[in-house]
C-alpha cells in the first residue's frame, strides 16, 4: 500500500451508525412536503405517519402501538422511565436494583432517586459482566419498585440473562426496565415473553437518525403508571409533550422495518467479521485480553486490551481507522471506565482497552486490513518500548 492513502475504516457502529439511504429517502418527504402540523388535512397526513411508524416500532417489539412513546433517544426514555415511575410508585415501594456496568443514564437517574430517599441495590457482576441471579433473587423484595438491567453492555458488548430477570421480577411484581438501545436487532425481543414491562431504545444505533427514541410502557397485564417528568401541550398522551419530530420517526420505523427484514443475515455477517478480527489479533499479539463476555456478547463487539499499548495511542498512529476507547456516551471523561472497573480487570490493561463496534457496511476486505495494520503498529510500539527500556 505504500505510496497510497490508506484507506478510513469504521468501527465505532457502538457509539453511533450512518443512516441507511431507505431511511433516509423515507424521511425527506416530511421536511418539504409534507410538513404540515395542525387539525386539518395536511395536518391529519404527518399525524397517520407518526403512528405508522409507532405501529412499526410496536410491532417489532410484540408492543400494542399505545405503549410506545416516541423521544428524543434512550436518555430521555431512560429519565422518563425511571423518574417516571419513582413519581408514580402507587404502592409506595421505596427499593432499585441495579448493576454497576448499567448505561450512565440509568446509574445518574438511580443516583438521583437515592438522593429522595429511596434505598439502591447494586449487583456486582462476574469476571465477563454477567449478574448472578442468585444476586438478584437475595436482593428483590415486595418493597423493589423497579430493576433496571440492560440488554447488551455498550462498552463490553455482554448479554445479560434478560429472560430470567423477567421472571424474577415478576414474582415478585416488580417493574423491569430494560435498556434495549445497544442490542436492539441483534437479539431477538418479545416485551411479553421477556416479562419487560419499560424499555429504552433509539434509532441511531440502528441505521436510523439521530434524535429520536422511544419508551415502551406496558398498558396491559402487569400494567406501569408513569408520570411525565416535564410538561406542555399534551403530545403523546401527555408523557412526552413538544411537538413531535415527524420526520426522524419516520425515519425510526423504516429503520425498523429494515431491521425486521435483515438482522438474521447481518447478523451472522457482523459476527463473522468480528471473529475473523479477533482471530487474527489473538493469535499474533502477545498478552491480549478480551474485555467481556466470549460467548453472550454483541455480534460486532470486540472490547480488547493489549499490554503495553494504549487505545489512544492506536488511534493516534492509526488516525485512518475509526474506533473508540471507551464508550462514546463518556469520552469526554478522563475517569477509568466503570464498567471496566466492575469487571476488576488489571489496572494496568483497564486503561489501555479499546472497542471496535463492527456494522452492516463494513467488509471483510476491510476488516482484514484493519488485522494487518493494528498487529504491525502494535509491534512497532511494543518493540519501541522496549529499545527505550535497555536504554
Amino acid at each position: 500500500m505504500k505510496g497510497q492513502k490508506a484507506p478510513t475504516v469504521y468501527l465505532d457502529s457502538h457509539a453511533t451508525t450512518p443512516v441507511d439511504q431507505d431511511v433516509l429517502t423515507s424521511m425527506l418527504p416530511f421536511f418539504t412536503q409534507k410538513f404540515a402540523n395542525g387539525n386539518h388535512r395536511a395536518g391529519w397526513e404527518t399525524a397517520a405517519a407518526l403512528e405508522g411508524a409507532r405501529n412499526q416500532v410496536a410491532s417489532y417489539l410484540g408492543a400494542r402501538p399505545s405503549e410506545i412513546t416516541f423521544t428524543s433517544g434512550a436518555t430521555e426514555s431512560i429519565n422518563l422511565a425511571l423518574l417516571g415511575l419513582a413519581d408514580s410508585n402507587p404502592h409506595n415501594r421505596q427499593h432499585i436494583i441495579t448493576q454497576r456496568t448499567e448505561h450512565s443514564a440509568v446509574l445518574r437517574c438511580v443516583e438521583a432517586l437515592g438522593r429522595k430517599g429511596f434505598r439502591v441495590t447494586m449487583l456486582e457482576v462476574d469476571a465477563v459482566g454477567r449478574i448472578d441471579l442468585n444476586q438478584l433473587n437475595d436482593a428483590i423484595s415486595d418493597d423493589t419498585l423497579a430493576v433496571a438491567i440492560m440488554l447488551a453492555n455498550n462498552e463490553i458488548g455482554t448479554v445479560q440473562p434478560v429472560q430470567q430477570i423477567g421472571e424474577i421480577c415478576r414474582k415478585w411484581n416488580t417493574k423491569f426496565f430494560c435498556d434495549l438501545t445497544q442490542g436492539l436487532g441483534w437479539h431477538p425481543v418479545d416485551v411479553d415473553s421477556m416479562h419487560i414491562d419499560l424499555a429504552a431504545l433509539s434509532a441511531h444505533k440502528i441505521y436510523g437518525p439521530r434524535g429520536v427514541g422511544a419508551l415502551f410502557s406496558r398498558r396491559k397485564g402487569n400494567k406501569v403508571s408513569l408520570n411525565p417528568i416535564y410538561f406542555g401541550g399534551g403530545q403523546e398522551r401527555g408523557l412526552r409533550p413538544g411537538t413531535s419530530n415527524i420526520p426522524a420517526a419516520v425515519g425510526f420505523g423504516t429503520a425498523i422495518d429494515i431491521l425486521a427484514n435483515t438482522a438474521i443475515s447481518d447478523f451472522k455477517s457482523i459476527q463473522a467479521m468480528r471473529d475473523q478480527l479477533e482471530a487474527h489479533l489473538f493469535s499474533t499479539l502477545e498478552g491480549i485480553q478480551l474485555n467481556g463476555c466470549p460467548v453472550n456478547r454483541h455480534p460486532g463487539n470486540l472490547n480488547i486490551s493489549i499490554p503495553g499499548v494504549s487505545g489512544e495511542e492506536l488511534i493516534g498512529a492509526l488516525p485512518n481507522l475509526i474506533f473508540s476507547t471507551g464508550s462514546a456516551c463518556t469520552s469526554g471523561s478522563a475517569t477509568p471506565s466503570h464498567v471496566l472497573s466492575a469487571l476488576r480487570t488489571d489496572p494496568s490493561l483497564r486503561n489501555k482497552a479499546f472497542r471496535f463496534g463492527i456494522g452492516k457496511y463494513n467488509t471483510k476486505e476491510e476488516i482484514d486490513y484493519v488485522g494487518e495494520a493494528i498487529v504491525e503498529k502494535v509491534q512497532a510500539l511494543q518493540a519501541r518500548r522496549k529499545r527505550i527500556a535497555i536504554a
